[in-house]
């Protein structure tokens, strides 16, 4: 069986797979038609069979379990307390084996008492659960299920160490006190810039990365070098090789051992990551073999490393650091013969760094929903300068922390800080001028198979030197990729999103065949609060990219409010938008270009038309002065009213009598100052989409607005019952609506 013990891995992913899509029984099919190739091999049919079911009872079983929300709670705490600002939390197993994230947010970091609990010490938690917040928004990280899926069911937050008793504690203490000194220790010596990237490189924490740069090693594919990987663990045994056996002062043999023991506490001091988990037990199997001679199939080897972490932990099947890491290890391990003795080293950078970007590319797709096409020359500026200068330095820095005098440690610290920053700053500049972003939405599961075929066929026949071959099915993968991306330019859906920002407005429109895109509206925080780019940063756009739009071709602001514009200086600094469009009464200064509407005015784009129905004049009132803009999608008078008041209202009436208004947006929240009964009684709309905040200070929408729509017979959609609504309509007709948190 030796080369074939990754045929049972695929078969536990496709089982997997299978038990994860809604609908899947052609996965189902094409798996069993799979298996039956494999009949002659009587026990790894048998295995593979095992294993595909075996993925069907982990999906099934991890998605089954409900949590538990009474207190107290007894159970074990499963990991060392973490710190992340005033922060601090470790896992807690209860006695049930649900996993919880026990939380305490201390006034002061560094000052919680939760950082004086043990590993594996036994406790009664008298904690408040609290579920994680869910997306309720298409394009939002959905921290519920990001949690789920590492097989957290909630948290447990703690206010005071009263409620919480613990007794008994574990020899894995010891370990976690060790690493915790040498944090700090390395911390407390290096210079301050340079702190972060050790953290990162060498514990396994990019929290403190500056958020420029982890943004733009993400968008240039470039994450895998801030994730401890095989990268880290290979430079490390090299150290230790040249340190101990080129040297003089050990034998080979011996060299090979010290790696042996010393691979798994390297593991756990870099924080036990996928991907560092990966490559250190890869080793640790490939030097027990060699310990008897034994020269094991590469691939046999890693598909039994990925079934045993597998076994110990189900959930790590949904992690993108696991998924990222085994599918470019796999890649270049079943490519070996691409990369050929004597070919040049700069050639060979160019080939390695080709096929580990497409072997990750629609796993980049789904998560990130774009890639740079720069990216595999971007590893060739990142990959050399981590691999020989900057990562092998910084393992020094760990290492002379014990050695050198302070002087010289603080000196050799702010000597590589300075050339790191310097380095880091000249590139992301530059890189940020010439980057460019291939959009092509969330790109579905549905869509892997197509894209690896032609990628597996790819690789065969360069491998067989068949460049012609090689290269059609070269650009059958583009195609693949092209033909997903211009879908939109080819359909006939349309789309109305109103979308979930809370106390706020912001609906985007998107017309058939992506004739154009409209947001009318970029709701943002209050302005007492402290990040005033989180709608935009959070919702908005991660919205406009999880549908592959770079850029909106037109910004409506109804009126100058934060519920209304909060978030239109971000996506002016984000380029967001072809043109901005204000109520020609709003004194706002956006640093760009606008275009002030009134009563009369219109604007046209792929043939429909929007027109604006007031202000006529200055009602000296940001909410009276709103823009009110009427226009017919799928057939059907959809009227957008900001946050007009009753007043305004019976104005619009008096003008424009009685007219058949389909879809409103309801004005101001479903505040009790709108949505008149004069102004029911002469549109009488259908359906009325409200966009409040859950639990808001204000009571919107209003019992009595919601009465009045009821008794008109208009259904009732709310951002803050559905989350996210979507209208789908064609030139024609409109299909239907569906709320995000209700219909998913």
């Amino acid at each position: 069986m030796k080369g074939k013990l990754h045929l049972p891995l695929l078969s536990f992913l496709s089982g997997v797979l299978y038990a994860h899509i809604p609908h899947s029984w052609p996965l189902l099919a094409v798996s069993l038609l799979w298996f039956l190739f494999f009949t002659r091999f009587r026990f790894l049919a048998f295995l593979m069979l095992l294993s595909f079911f075996l993925g069907v009872f982990t999906y099934s079983s991890s998605v089954s379990l409900v949590p538990l929300a009474e207190r107290p709670f007894y159970g074990e705490i499963l990991s060392a307390p973490a710190q992340n600002g005033n922060k601090t939390s470790f896992s807690f197993e209860t006695s049930d084996t649900l996993k919880y994230e026990a939380i305490h947010f201390a006034e002061e970091a560094e000052s919680s008492f939760l950082m004086d609990v043990d590993v594996e010490a036994r406790c009664t938690l008298m904690a408040e659960f609290k579920e994680y917040p869910a997306a309720t928004n298409p394009g939002q990280f959905d921290f519920s299920g990001y949690m789920d899926e590492r097989g957290y069911k909630g948290q447990l937050l703690l206010e005071q160490s009263e409620d919480m008793e613990c007794e008994g504690s574990s020899w894995k203490q010891v370990f976690h006190d060790y690493r915790n000194a040498l944090v700090d220790r390395v911390m407390d010596k290096s210079h301050a810039s340079l702190n972060p990237w050790i953290e990162a490189l060498v514990f396994g924490n990019r929290q403190g990365l500056d958020e420029r740069v982890t943004d733009f090693f993400r968008e240039v594919g470039m994450t895998h070098i801030l994730a401890i990987s095989g990268l880290h663990v290979g430079l490390f045994a090299g150290m230790v090789y040249l340190l101990l056996y080129r040297t003089g002062f050990i034998s080979l043999s011996q060299v090979k051992m010290i790696v042996f023991l010393t691979l798994p506490l390297f593991a756990f001091v870099a924080g036990g990551a996928p991907s560092v988990l990966r490559a250190s037990l890869t080793a640790v199997i490939v030097l027990a073999f060699s310990a008897f001679k034994v020269r094991p199939s590469m691939t046999d080897v890693l598909a039994a490393v990925a079934i045993i972490l597998l076994l110990l932990q189900p959930e790590l099947i949904y992690h993108p650091g696991f998924q990222f890491s085994f599918a470019v290890t796999f890649s270049l391990l079943l490519s070996s013969n691409f990369f050929q003795e004597g070919i040049h080293p700069l050639a060979l950078s160019l080939r390695v760094s080709f096929v580990a970007q497409l072997a990750i590319l629609p796993l980049q797709l789904h998560y990130f929903h774009g890639f740079s096409p720069l990216s595999v020359f971007f590893n060739v500026i990142f990959v050399p300068y981590f691999t020989i200068v900057f990562i092998p330095f910084i393992f020094l820095v760990v290492l002379a922390v014990f050695f050198l005098p302070d002087f010289m440690f603080m000196a050799m610290s702010q000597f590589g800080a300075s050339m790191h920053t310097a380095f880091i700053d000249i590139v992301v500049e530059t890189g940020g001028m010439i980057n460019v972003q291939w959009l092509t939405g969330a790109f579905p599961v549905e869509w892997f198979p197509p894209y690896y075929l032609c990628f597996f066929l790819m690789m065969i026949f360069l491998e067989k030197r068949n460049l012609h071959k090689g290269f059609l099915f070269g650009v059958a993968l583009v195609c693949v990729l092209m033909v997903y991306s211009v879908l939109p330019y080819f359909s006939d859906r349309g789309t109305v999103t109103f979308l979930d920002v809370g106390q706020g407005d912001s609906a985007v429109i998107e017309l058939p065949y992506r004739k154009g895109v409209i947001m009318i509206d970029a709701a943002g925080l209050p302005v007492f609060q402290e990040d005033p780019a989180k709608i935009a940063d959070t919702v908005l756009l991660p919205f406009l990219r999880s549908k592959g739009i770079a850029g909106v071709d037109a910004l409506f602001v109804t009126h100058n409010d934060t519920d209304h514009n909060g978030s239109v200086p971000r996506l002016v600094e984000e380029d967001a938008f072809d043109a901005l469009f204000l109520s020609a009464y709003d004194d706002s200064d956006y640093e760009t270009e606008a275009t002030p509407l009134k009563k009369g005015d219109r604007y046209e784009i792929g043939g429909y038309v929007f027109d604006i129905l007031g202000p006529e004049n200055n009602r000296e009132d940001k909410n009276d002065n709103s823009l009110i803009i009427i226009t017919e999608l799928g057939g059907e008078k959809w009227m957008f009213t900001g946050d007009i008041s009753e007043e305004v209202e019976k104005e619009v009436v008096d003008e424009y009598g009685r007219m058949n208004v389909d879809y409103l947006k309801v004005s101001h929240h479903g505040s009790k100052t709108s949505t008149s009964e004069a102004f029911m009684d002469a549109f009488h709309p259908e359906v009325g989409v409200i966009s409040a905040g859950r639990n808001n200070r204000y009571g919107h929408p209003h019992p009595t607005v919601v009465d009045r729509l009821n008794t008109y017979g208009t259904e009732i959609w709310r951002t803050d019952v559905h989350g996210a609504v979507s209208v789908y309509f064609s030139d024609k007709q409109v299909w239907s609506v569906e709320g995000f948190v209700t219909d998913r």
